[in-house]
C-alpha cells in the first residue's frame, strides 16, 4: 500500500464487457491464493479484471502467483468488519422511460462483487465479517435486487467456503411499493433499516450549503420542511447508517454510468446510499435561477412560472392526502399542471435534472467531506480509523440517461484504487469526460489543492503519460441530456430540455 503522503494510484484493467451467468459467479481459473475452492467451466471477465487490478496496484508483489498472495492485505486486518457498498438503486430497468434495458446497466454486477469480497475474505482468515449494503431509491424491491442478484446468497456462501461471516442488508427505513407515489412520505411504510442504527453528523460551516437560502431546499420529499430544519444557518447535518460509520474498512463499488443531476455517478455521489434518511439530502432549490432556484433553466414564458409558483404553494400548504386527491381528479385536464409533481411547462424534463444543477453537486461534496475526509470530526472524536478501497464496475457501463435508464456500453473496464476522489476522476475521464465539468470532483480537488494531473494512472491498455490531457479519446460516453459542457469531444446539438420523464434521484 502506497503511504499517506504520496499520491493513490489508480489501475484500469480492461477486459470482456461480459458477466458470468448466475450465482456463486466463481473464477474460471485456479489462482494459486483462491486454493482448492470449487471454480466454473465458463470464463469469469469481472473476477479476471479485479485481480488485475490488484496486479497493476502492486499488492503484495513478492507474493504474487503463490498461495500466500494477500493484496489486500494491507487494507484489510484478520478482526474487522468490512463493509462493501454496490450501487443497488433499482430492481428493475425503469420501463417508465418508454424503453428497456440492461438491469446491469444501472446497477453493480454482483460477480464484481463476489470477486472483491473473495480478496477480504482472504484478508481476514476467518476472523471477523464482512457486511454488503446500500439504501437503494425508495420505491426499490429489494427482495427482486436479491433474486436478479444472488447477493442473499453471499450470507450463507462466506461462512461455507471462506468462514468469514457475512451478512447483506436494505438500510432504508422507509419504502414506497409505488414510483407515482414517489416524493409522498404518506405513500410510504416503514421497514427496519440498518439493525446498528444511524448517527446524525453536523457539517456546520464547512458544508457547501453554508449561507445559503434554507427556503428553497428540497429533498427527497415533497414536504420539505425535515430537510430545511436540518439545514440551516450553522446547521448542515447528515444522517448516516451506523453499519457504515462503524466499518473499520468501506469498500465502494459502483457502476460506471452517466446521471442527469451530477454528470456521473461513481464513488461519490454513490455515498448517498450510506445515508439512513435521504431526506436530509437536498437534490435540488425549487424555482428558476433568476429566483435563487435550480429546478429548471431559465423559463421561457409567464406560465412557466406561474405554474411552479402555484405548485409549490399547494405542496408545501396542502395536506398530501389532498394534493393527491386534487391530483386524480385533475388529470387529463388543463388544471392537471398544477399537480404534476415533476414537469413543468415548457420543460420535457425532471427537476433538477440538467448541468445548472448547482445544489446536488453540492451534497455530494459534503457527504465525501461529513464521511472520508470526517470534517465534522465524528471518527476523530471517538478515536476511530476507517480505510477506503474502490472498484469501479465497468464492464456493461450506462451512458446518456443515467442513472436509471442509460443506454448499456460495453465499456469492458474495471477500475480500483485506495483514494475515491482520484478513482473518481480517472473513471470520468476515461469516460471522455471534462473532469473539470463534473462540479463535484471540481470542488473537491480544490479544496484539496490537487489537480487529476497528481493522479498516478497504471494501466498496460492505455498510455497513461499524459492521461487528462484534452483531446485524447477512451471510451465515448454520450453524456446525460442537459450535459452540453460535460463532454471532451464535439457532440451532436443537443437541444434543451432533456427527455427523462421520471428520473428521480
Amino acid at each position: 500500500m502506497q503511504s499517506p503522503s504520496q499520491p493513490k494510484p489508480v489501475a484500469i484493467a480492461r477486459t470482456d464487457p461480459t458477466y458470468p451467468g448466475d450465482f456463486p459467479y466463481n473464477p474460471q481459473f485456479p489462482y494459486p491464493e483462491y486454493g482448492d475452492r470449487p471454480l466454473s467451466t465458463a470464463r469469469n471477465p469481472a473476477y479476471e479484471g479485479v485481480r488485475e487490478c490488484f496486479r497493476l496496484l502492486g499488492y503484495d508483489r513478492e507474493n504474487f502467483g503463490t498461495p500466500a498472495w494477500n493484496p489486500l492485505g494491507g487494507l484489510v486486518r484478520p478482526g474487522q468488519h468490512v463493509f462493501i457498498k454496490p450501487n443497488l438503486v433499482a430492481h428493475e430497468y425503469r420501463t417508465s422511460s418508454g424503453r428497456s434495458g440492461d438491469l446491469f446497466s444501472v446497477i453493480t454486477h454482483p460477480s464484481v462483487v463476489r470477486a472483491v469480497a473473495d480478496y477480504v475474505a482472504i484478508a481476514l482468515h476467518g476472523q471477523g465479517e464482512i457486511t454488503i449494503g446500500d439504501n437503494p431509491s425508495i420505491d426499490a424491491d429489494f427482495a427482486k435486487i436479491c433474486e436478479r442478484t444472488g447477493l442473499d446468497q453471499f450470507a450463507a456462501f462466506y461462512p461455507k467456503t471462506f468462514g468469514v461471516s457475512c451478512r447483506v442488508l436494505d438500510l432504508r427505513p422507509r419504502k414506497t411499493d409505488n414510483l407515482a407515489y414517489y416524493g409522498f412520505k404518506s405513500r410510504t411504510v416503514p421497514q427496519p433499516g440498518d439493525p446498528a442504527g444511524s448517527s446524525v453528523l453536523n457539517l456546520g460551516k464547512k458544508s457547501l450549503f453554508f449561507g445559503m437560502n434554507p427556503l428553497l431546499f428540497r429533498g427527497v420529499f415533497t414536504k420539505r420542511w425535515e430537510t430545511i430544519r436540518h439545514h440551516h444557518g450553522d446547521t448542515h447535518e447528515y444522517c448516516l447508517s451506523n453499519s457504515i460509520l462503524n466499518a473499520d474498512v468501506y469498500i465502494s463499488i459502483p457502476k460506471l454510468k452517466t446521471h442527469h443531476k451530477v454528470g456521473a455517478t461513481l464513488n461519490i455521489k454513490g455515498l448517498v446510499g450510506a445515508n439512513a434518511n435521504k431526506n436530509y439530502l437536498i437534490h435540488w432549490r425549487i424555482g428558476f435561477p433568476s429566483f435563487g432556484g435550480d429546478e429548471y433553466p431559465s423559463f421561457g414564458r409567464l406560465s412557466d412560472q406561474i405554474v411552479l409558483t402555484t405548485r409549490h404553494l399547494l405542496l408545501d400548504l396542502l395536506p398530501e392526502s389532498w394534493f393527491l386527491r386534487l391530483r386524480k381528479a385533475f388529470r387529463n385536464t388543463r388544471l392537471g399542471i398544477f399537480f404534476h409533481d415533476t414537469k413543468c411547462v415548457s420543460f420535457n424534463m425532471t427537476r433538477g435534472s440538467w448541468e445548472g444543477n448547482d445544489t446536488c453537486w453540492r451534497m455530494a461534496a459534503d457527504l465525501y467531506n461529513v464521511f472520508v475526509k470526517d470534517m465534522a470530526g465524528w471518527r476523530r472524536n471517538q478515536g476511530r480509523e476507517m480505510r477506503f478501497f474502490s472498484v469501479v464496475d465497468g464492464l456493461l457501463a450506462g451512458e446518456r440517461d443515467g442513472p436509471f435508464y442509460p443506454d448499456e456500453k460495453r465499456a469492458g473496464v474495471i477500475l480500483a484504487g485506495e483514494d475515491l476522489l482520484s478513482v473518481d476522476c480517472v473513471a470520468a475521464r476515461l469516460m471522455d469526460f471534462r473532469v473539470s465539468a463534473v462540479p463535484y470532483i471540481k470542488e473537491l480537488l480544490k479544496e484539496a489543492g490537487r489537480t487529476d494531473a497528481d493522479i498516478p494512472v497504471v494501466t498496460e491498455d492505455w498510455p497513461v503519460q499524459n492521461f487528462f490531457a484534452p483531446g485524447v479519446k477512451y471510451l465515448n460516453f454520450v453524456p446525460p441530456s442537459g450535459w452540453h459542457r460535460l463532454a471532451e469531444r464535439d457532440l451532436l446539438p443537443d437541444p434543451m430540455p432533456p427527455t427523462s420523464p421520471h428520473s428521480r434521484e
